[in-house]
């Protein structure tokens, strides 16, 4: 294993070129992120260093994929504002987004959407990886916290982004065919929201990134994903493999949409690695159980408590 990069500590009042530093985000495997103010206007943006010398530079990852996706004008990619080097790190300015959905989803009734927020949610997280895909790349850690609201005061409250593309790997060459799979590939993903794939150390594919957002839609719905609580990650593939039949897809699909539900379940659990999924007919399937079931996609649940903090 690569050893963990290091991360670069920036102060509140440092400055990174044109950028101001006043307040750190957070801090992940793959760097730390901080919260910046542009010198020429004042506007408030995000930015993620990383040292120049790193060994496997995620960061030149990140922003390449940005790149591809801004080319092909993806709309659930935070903007790309300023690239470059500064002293002994490179870094990217993007777009300032609100809080994830790892949070937002726990703002709903028993910690988790109702059903029309749930799904809305949902659609849009699929979008995102649909154009992500579209760009050749797969993400390879596609979980709620990796998915982050549009900030209220620039009106993108209901807008939903995708973010951290440092996990991301081609599965096509320049000339958009299909690279085979390797034999064996490195455990990729978060546990809990990881495909099956990844605890049988296999290759991902489009199909993989999509049944890990099949686990979101699941978990935004009930927030009882049944491995929820194993700490093990051979526990947890075998729960993931036993919910496929009865016991164990009653108990994953519990207060869910049942037939619905399913229907988007079997159809990825069809896919092999080359096949790509069907993005349509999980649009479909969702929307239409929101039209049957008469269910109110806005106002998303995270919006009260926006609301709130504004009076």
């Amino acid at each position: 294993m690569a050893p963990a990069p290091q991360i670069i500590q920036l102060n509140n009042g440092d400055k990174v070129n044109r950028f101001t530093v006043f307040k750190k985000l957070g801090e992940g495997t793959f760097g730390a992120v901080y919260a910046v103010r542009d010198d020429n206007g004042g506007a408030e943006h995000a930015l993620k260093a990383e040292f120049a010398t790193e060994k496997i530079p995620l960061l030149k990852l990140e922003l390449y994929v940005m790149q591809k996706l801004t080319q092909r004008g993806a709309k659930h990619m935070p903007t790309l504002i300023d690239k470059g080097k500064h002293d002994n790190f490179n870094y990217i300015v993007m777009k300032f987004l609100g809080k994830s959905l790892q949070d937002a989803k726990k703002t709903g009734p028993n910690s988790h959407l109702t059903l029309g927020s749930a799904i809305g949610a949902s659609i849009q997280c699929l979008e995102a990886l649909e154009e992500l895909h579209w760009c050749g790349f797969l993400h390879r850690d596609v979980k709620p916290g990796n998915f982050c609201l549009g900030r209220p005061e620039v009106g993108e409250l209901r807008k939903i982004f995708v973010l951290d593309f440092g996990l991301c790997r081609r599965y096509v060459n320049d000339q958009n065919v299909m690279l085979q799979p390797r034999r064996k590939a490195p455990y990729r993903g978060t546990p809990r929201y990881a495909p099956i794939a990844s605890h049988n150390y296999m290759e991902h594919g489009r199909k993989d990134d999509v049944e890990s957002w099949f686990y979101m839609l699941v978990d935004f719905t009930n927030a009882a994903l049944p491995w929820k609580i194993a700490t093990d990650i051979k526990e947890v593939g075998a729960i993931k493999k036993n919910a496929r039949v009865e016991p164990g897809l009653s108990q994953m699909l519990a207060e869910c949409p049942m037939e619905e539900y399913r229907v988007i379940l079997n159809h990825i659990d069809s896919l092999t690695y080359f096949k790509a999924p069907d993005y349509g007919l999980l649009y479909t399937t969702l929307r239409t159980l929101m039209k049957t079931k008469n269910l109110q996609e806005y106002p998303y649940d995270w919006e009260a408590e926006y609301a709130a903090n504004k009076n």
